[in-house]
This record gives C-alpha cells, structure tokens and sequence, in this order.
C-alpha cells in the first residue's frame, strides 16, 4: 500500500491514519509526501510505515537521505 500526502506536501500522512491502515493489513506499507526530516521519518516508521519515501526534501539537502536512513 502506498500512502501519499503528496508531493511537496507540507504535513506528511498523519500518524494516526498509518496506524489505522497498519492494524488492519499485513500489506507492507510505503508512505510518502511531507517528510522532511528524520523526525518524521522516525514517526512515520514508528506509525507502521515499512517504507518511507523522501523526495523533495533530499533534493534539497542530500545528507539528509544518510541522517534518515541511520535513523532506522
């Protein structure tokens, strides 16, 4: 399942919606949009994502792919 709050969006998927979606499937889920630091990544993960894209935010910043994946 893949989750987007889109592209460039300025909130990611809110937690409690991952962890709605997270109880009821065994589908991996992939979550996207909003996620600009490893804050919310870490969120995102702790929510039931199982994988986190980041977009516009490494384009910005290509440390932050590191920051975020260490983060895991």
């Amino acid at each position: 399942i893949y989750m987007d709050a889109g592209s460039g969006a300025l909130e990611p998927v809110p937690e409690k919606i991952l962890t709605s979606v997270k109880k009821h499937t065994a589908i991996p889920i992939w979550v996207g949009g909003g996620i600009r630091n490893p804050e919310q990544a870490i969120r995102a993960w702790q929510s039931g994502a199982d994988i986190v894209v980041v977009g516009n935010a490494v384009e910005e910043n290509l440390q932050l792919i590191k920051t975020i994946a260490s983060s895991r």
